[in-house]
């Protein structure tokens, strides 16, 4: 997924911008899903990191937790991210469960504010 500088961007360009990068990825998720997406990231203004791409995944899966095959294509997506980039033991392995659980009907969506 492109994660460009947006940095210098006005709030509506940066949300249009960070919502086609994700429409690109995930074109099932709605114009309205992925602009709300894009409201709950921050600004690009230095090289992305691989946080930046989990908490984008997860604001994905947070937005779109009611429609199962997103939900579960962006997690596969999320497990190989974390996977590839061998991160264990943090807050991403802790909503990875979470989700998990979540998945299989076990708890709510988990909120990533639980576990900081």
């Amino acid at each position: 997924m492109r994660f460009e500088y947006n940095g210098n961007l006005l709030e509506n360009d940066r949300v249009n911008l960070v919502a086609n990068e994700i429409l690109e990825v995930y074109p099932n998720i709605s114009i309205a899903q992925a602009k709300d997406i894009a409201l709950l990231e921050g600004r690009i203004s230095e090289d992305k990191k691989v946080s930046d791409e989990l908490n984008r995944l997860y604001n994905i899966m947070l937005i779109c937790k009611n429609d199962k095959n997103i939900l579960l294509t962006v997690y596969k997506d999320f497990l190989s991210l974390l996977n590839n980039n061998k991160i264990e033991n943090n807050i991403y392995m802790l909503l990875a469960d979470g989700i998990d659980n979540y998945i299989k009907g076990y708890s709510t969506f988990p909120l990533i504010s639980d576990y900081q």
